[in-house]
């Protein structure tokens, strides 16, 4: 029987500032025999007709596993009012994709200081804005995290909304160690929520 391909697992990230972690995730993905697609190390499958944008959502929505990472930095990829990253994680929300999620800790420390800020009562934004800082770029990032842990749908309601935290790299190899070296398993979840 002929080995079964390599299932392709997108890593959606915005890049600047990250560089060498990506190259070093994308790397470790790699070495546990997934087929890694990001932007950064040059992997996504270019349809040359298509925008950047296109690429990078069609890439969402034919890879077979996604790991998105939420950082301070939104990215330089925005079009219209989100970002291409943005556009990845949303499409890969809706497709139900089988998914994983990590987040900076400045993140996650920024959305509980800026909460009361951002947000009313019925949870609706606010119109509060951003002043230039070194902790994080832009406001949608916190949007990215909401996404992540599917913070508009009700808490008994969620599923594929675990977002490890980490401060720095040796973290988030720890976690990505422990989620997608067994690749059988990860085959397995894919089988079980319908994906090829």
């Amino acid at each position: 029987m002929p080995p079964k391909p390599k299932l392709k697992l997108m890593v959606a990230s915005t890049v600047y500032h990250f560089e060498d972690q990506l190259i070093q995730i994308c790397g470790i993905l790699s070495v546990f025999g997934y087929e890694v697609w990001n932007s950064h190390i040059g992997t996504i499958p270019v349809h040359p007709g298509r925008s950047n944008l296109e690429n990078c959502v069609a890439a969402a929505h034919d890879c077979d596993v996604f790991l998105g990472i939420v950082r301070p930095s939104y990215g330089s990829g925005i079009i219209g009012d989100r970002s291409i990253t943005h556009e990845e994680f949303l499409e890969a929300v809706s497709l139900r994709k089988p998914r994983w999620f990590l987040v900076d800790r400045d993140v996650t420390c920024a959305r509980q200081l800026l909460k009361p800020y951002l947000f009313k009562k019925d949870k609706t934004r606010t119109t509060f804005k951003l002043k230039k800082n070194p902790i994080i770029d832009d406001l949608r990032v916190i949007d990215l995290y909401h996404i992540s842990i599917q913070d508009d749908v009700l808490p008994a309601d969620r599923k594929g909304h675990w977002v490890q935290e980490f401060y720095r790299l040796p973290e988030a190899l720890s976690h990505l160690n422990s989620q997608f070296k067994d690749t059988k398993r990860i085959r397995q979840i894919c089988e079980e929520m319908n994906t090829p």
